[in-house]
């Protein structure tokens, strides 16, 4: 489970990403998959959480470097949040460095778009699970579970 403090938090620091990014290699390095989730105070639209390789492979003909296993080709991800804000960049980075995926709008059952945070008069996507492709393979759902008016929630299943 991940909290990242608001940008605007006397409490705020960038080393929360760049923690998870060790902690990450370092379980990805013993063969691990990694499965987060929780509040990363990202709002990140529909902005890549991948590199797309294919078109350089393709100038450098070497097609056998497509990492099929990304499904940034194949599938694109859905969010129902336009916004982009804080904490946005940094995990989205994180992503396309460690090589995760953002699950939110991958799975059919999570194509409804539903916002994970209702505050402050506002709606908001910020709560996210992310994982290895290997989970976003496994993945049969993913949805916002509203248990009141003022919310943060997310439920799936592999």
């Amino acid at each position: 489970m991940v909290y990242a403090t608001p940008v605007g938090s006397k409490h705020k620091s960038k080393s929360l990403f760049q923690n998870l990014a060790a902690d990450i290699a370092e379980v990805q390095t013993l063969g691990g998959i990694v499965l987060l989730g929780g509040d990363f105070n990202a709002r990140t639209a529909t902005l890549p959480d991948t590199i797309d390789t294919s078109d350089l492979c393709e100038l450098l003909q070497m097609p056998e470097l497509i990492k099929t296993e990304q499904p940034s080709a194949v599938v694109k991800r859905w969010n129902c949040d336009t916004n982009v804000g804080d904490w946005d960049h940094e995990l989205l980075d994180l992503c396309c460095d460690i090589g995760l995926l953002i699950l939110n709008g991958l799975t059919p059952s999570d194509k409804s778009r539903e916002f994970t945070c209702l505050a402050n008069g506002g709606r908001s996507i910020v709560d996210y699970i992310i994982g290895s492709p290997t989970i976003w393979q496994a993945a049969t759902h993913l949805k916002v579970i509203i248990n009141d008016t003022r919310y943060h929630a997310m439920g799936g299943g592999l």
